[in-house]
């Protein structure tokens, strides 16, 4: 063919001259016609030859209207996406140049598959006989193959393009690639990947079951990470796979979710038992946290000792720090997006875990055989032993006892391949009893009702309806000071999510409704004998309404673009009793100057806020990308608290008359690099963000019980900046993750007066200001069996608040503090090891175990938790640190599988 075509370069004289030809303008009679057919239209119409051979445009058919349009463009847009060429040769010979290259890396791609033993599987989707030209749209479902589960964060690549996607929350996936064959792969972590060589003239589905295989195959790994963070769409986001989550050290041996998150750049904790995280300098309460899309209040177990999700009820676990897609709204820092596993559908199934503080049991399988299948995990603690063997200077931890649980169900039915019906059931329960007869109890509840249906290969949609609710008591069992202390919110939801995608376009549209009802605060006498005032705060009720509508599509091959926006609407309602202040002064019970009543069902405010995403993803190569993005989230539900670590009985306070919204801008920008054939991934992101109307207490404030609460909180803003550093080596027998983050988060209170203003309106370090934050994960494969991982992390101390003089009133040292979080404790840093044994990886077999030798603070580190200043005994006050754990913990846990 080479030959054939510098023969005719030769034959023309090889000579270019002027492109007076292809400046024809066009007149709209092509539309319709085969291109073999109107090319000889021109021939006999215009000074013009083209050569090429006929099997190349067989049945070729122009779809466009080519009016007013050059002939230089009309081909270049014809042949666009193909491997077809044209050259013009003295102003009156088209030559059409087909490039080999695709074809020879289709075929070395096949003998590679081939030599590795993989299955090759043939799929014709169309016939070139339909002429169409260009791209096509190819979609399906990744699935386990038992199962039917979907596989989520699946990678799906076009090896002879280097281009590919990774499949959604409910395992689909959807490419743009041009029409002629290709070699695609599908692949999976723990899973036989699968060849397909593909034929492709139309738009078409293919639906992809994948075989789990016990063996660990390394380079799987790699390229579905690789792939993922390369070239996902948006930077910030982090899939979490959970078996890499039961190979890592472990605190009792608890595979913790929430602990691996706070390894994630740009993640802290403010200490040991912390509940929750911090995500790029926002508070706790700015992180959503979905169970199969219901929001959860609390994540913890026993302070933050533990996640209060069993990892063996979960699927998969999706994470945005950053490029927050349109579908997610409410908080403003980030998405903690967390799966349900679904039981097998053709047989029954189990695995446990047995620890030293707590054990747990899953099993699950088919009810109807392919049709409904179960799935149920249960944890439970044992005792109180725990809490007396930690060494620590607060003897009220040692003494206390300390009891939890936590509970999952999902029934999942098929009605056809393109509808199922799931419920999902989640319950956790915690027990915290004090020396002094204080009594803690506090529990998450939910049900969820969720129907997914394919319309056609283009259009899918899922409805949600459920209802959740967050409550905590504190009860005093001391007869004459006898009491129960209520909190309690819930939120019946309804969501409904669609996704349609056509030609190099995937849209995604829908809406969600909660309505939020809190129980703000109430307190009852719980003896005959106590002296405690019953009180009941008024109810609070408000709903929050939302719509979203998102564009994901390719542009000029190396954009990927995503577009967004999402408008949010909250209102609250009566019955309600609102207080009026003077404006000429500080909120403040003697300025009260009126009472507003409204009536059951009565609108008291309203709020709403638009909310745009935008995220670009240029690709230099397909080891290399940048990303960009902007988002702007509104969040109509804020925490009160005025400790930096969040506690049980910290209270959520909705929007309302008094209170607004908190709304976020962030924006973002990072490079993704992979090297030495995606052994090692980097990629280093930088961020900045404003956050309006921030909630923060004024000095001495009373929050629990307050009919006044707007008399205690001041409105501010905030600001956070920083970047991430990730290395990633996933290859070989020593794999391993370092992330460093250096991340700055202030606030600003500034008020009229100096009484409501905070640091006299200066700015100030947060509660969770940390700049420097290092984190250190490796895994070292002595074989198959046998693994040693260790995880080391290290972050600033954070700021307090400290007393800088001190004076006697009766003998009584009363100190002056300084000004807001102006000091800080001692950094924080801690080694933990483990060292794991597996069972054997035969492929049949019946029972499969691994054993799990753990040490938490290694090196006994006695981390400070806070600050305290007490008197001496000479009328000085002293500092004091407190360490909740001071020693190396060592663990055994087994866990198994049938």
């Amino acid at each position: 063919m080479k030959a054939v075509l510098l023969s005719l370069f030769i034959f023309f004289g090889l000579t270019v001259s002027g492109q007076s030809i292809l400046g024809k303008k066009l007149d709209g009679s092509e539309q319709g016609k085969l291109l073999s057919d109107y090319f000889e239209e021109l021939e006999k119409s215009d000074p013009i030859k083209f050569f090429y051979l006929p099997d190349w445009i067989a049945n070729t058919k122009i779809e466009q209207d080519y009016s007013g349009k050059t002939l230089e463009y009309f081909l270049e847009d014809i042949f666009r996406s193909t491997n077809i060429e044209f050259q013009l040769v003295d102003d009156y010979a088209v030559i059409l140049i087909k490039d080999p290259s695709q074809s020879i890396l289709r075929d070395r791609l096949l003998n590679t598959a081939s030599q590795e033993r993989k299955k090759i599987e043939p799929i014709i989707i169309g016939a070139p006989s339909s002429g169409r030209v260009g791209k096509v749209t190819l979609t399906g479902r990744v699935a386990d193959e038992k199962s039917k589960d979907p596989l989520v964060g699946a990678s799906v690549i076009i090896q002879d393009l280097d281009d590919g996607v990774t499949t959604d929350i409910d395992g689909n996936f959807s490419i743009s690639l041009p029409i002629g064959e290709h070699i695609l792969n599908v692949r999976y972590f723990n899973y036989e990947d699968k060849v397909y060589d593909v034929q492709i003239y139309e738009d078409g589905n293919l639906n992809v079951t994948l075989s789990e295989t016990p063996t660990l195959l390394e380079e799987i790994v790699v390229t579905d990470k690789a792939f993922s963070n390369v070239m996902g769409n948006r930077g910030g986001q982090t899939t979490i796979k959970l078996a890499e989550i039961k190979r890592m050290p472990s605190f009792m041996g608890q595979v913790d979710l929430i602990r691996q998150v706070q390894t994630l750049p740009g993640v802290t904790s403010v200490g040991e038992v912390a509940t929750g995280f911090n995500v790029r300098g926002g508070g706790v309460d700015q992180n959503l946290v979905l169970y199969d899309g219901i929001n959860v209040f609390n994540i913890s177990h026993v302070f933050g000792f533990f996640s209060a999700f069993n990892s063996d009820a979960l699927k998969e676990v999706s994470f945005y720090r950053g490029g927050i897609p349109a579908e997610f709204g409410g908080r403003v820092s980030s998405v903690l997006n967390i799966s349900v596993k679904e039981g097998n559908f053709e047989k029954w199934e189990g695995n446990g875990g047995i620890g030293i503080v707590a054990s747990n049991f899953t099993v699950g399988g088919p009810i109807i055989k392919d049709k409904t299948s179960a799935i149920i995990s249960l944890r439970s603690s044992y005792s109180d032993w725990l809490l007396k063997k930690v060494k620590t200077n607060y003897q009220d931890i040692q003494n206390s006892s300390v009891a939890f649980y936590d509970a999952s169900l999902k029934l999942s039915h098929l009605f056809s391949n393109d509808t199922k019906l799931q419920f999902t059931g989640y319950v956790s329960q915690d027990k915290f009893g004090l020396p002094t007869d204080t009594v803690y109890r506090w529990h998450n509840r939910m049900g969820v009702l969720r129907l997914d249906h394919n319309f056609n290969e283009k259009l899918g949609a899922s409805v949600t309806a459920g209802v959740g609710s967050y409550a905590y008591t504190v009860e005093d069992e001391e007869p004459g000071n006898a009491y129960e202390l209520g909190f309690g919110v819930t939120y019946p939801t309804f969501k409904a999510d669609f996704n349609y995608n056509f030609g190099n376009h995937k849209v995604n549209f829908g809406g969600s409704s909660v309505y939020y009802r809190y129980n703000p605060g109430s307190i009852q006498p719980s003896s005959d004998e106590s002296l405690v005032a019953p009180q009941q705060l008024d109810k609070q009720n408000t709903l929050e309404n939302a719509i979203y509508i998102s564009e994901n599509f390719q542009w000029q091959e190396r954009f990927n673009i995503d577009l967004g926006v999402r408008y949010s609407m909250n209102t609250a309602f009566g019955a309600a009793n609102v207080y009026v202040y003077d404006p000429g002064l500080p909120k403040d019970v003697n300025s009260i100057i009126d009472t507003l009543s409204f009536a059951k069902g009565d609108k008291v405010k309203s709020y709403t806020g638009l909310e745009p995403r935008f995220s670009v993803r240029y690709s230099f190569t397909p080891n290399a990308s940048v990303k960009a993005g902007f988002n702007r989230i509104y969040q109509y539900t804020h925490l009160i608290s005025n400790s930096a670590a969040v506690a049980p009985i910290d209270i959520w306070q909705p929007s309302n008359y008094h209170f607004q919204p908190q709304y976020a801008d962030q924006v973002s920008i990072g490079f993704f690099k992979d090297f030495k054939e995606k052994t090692y991934e980097t990629f280093v992101e930088f961020y900045y963000k404003n956050i309006y109307d921030l909630l923060d207490f004024k000095d001495g404030a009373q929050l629990i019980l307050n009919d006044h609460l707007e008399t205690d909180l001041l409105r501010g803003n905030g600001l956070a900046y920083g970047f991430e550093l990730s290395i990633i080596k996933s290859k070989g027998r020593f794999s391993g993750t370092l992330n460093y983050t250096y991340s700055r988060s202030f606030r600003e209170t500034k008020g009229n007066t100096s009484e409501e203003s905070v640091n006299d309106g200066e700015q100030y370090p947060s509660n969770f200001d940390q700049p420097h934050v290092f984190n250190f994960n490796w895994k070292y494969n002595i074989s198959k069996r046998y693994f040693i991982s260790s995880n080391f992390t290290y972050h600033t101390g954070r700021p307090i608040s400290a007393p800088t003089t001190a004076y006697l009133i009766d003998n009584v040292p009363v100190a002056n503090f300084s000004l807001r979080n102006q000091y800080r404790i001692p950094d924080y840093h801690r080694l933990d090891l483990a060292f794991i044994i597996e069972g054997n990886h035969k492929r049949k077999k019946f029972w499969d175990g691994t054993w799990t030798i753990s040490v938490y603070n290694v090196y006994g580190r006695k981390n400070p938790y806070t600050i305290f200043f007490a008197d001496n005994g000479k009328g000085v006050l002293r500092p004091y640190q407190m360490a909740i754990i001071g020693a190396a913990i060592p663990s055994v846990s087994y866990t198994f599988k049938f």
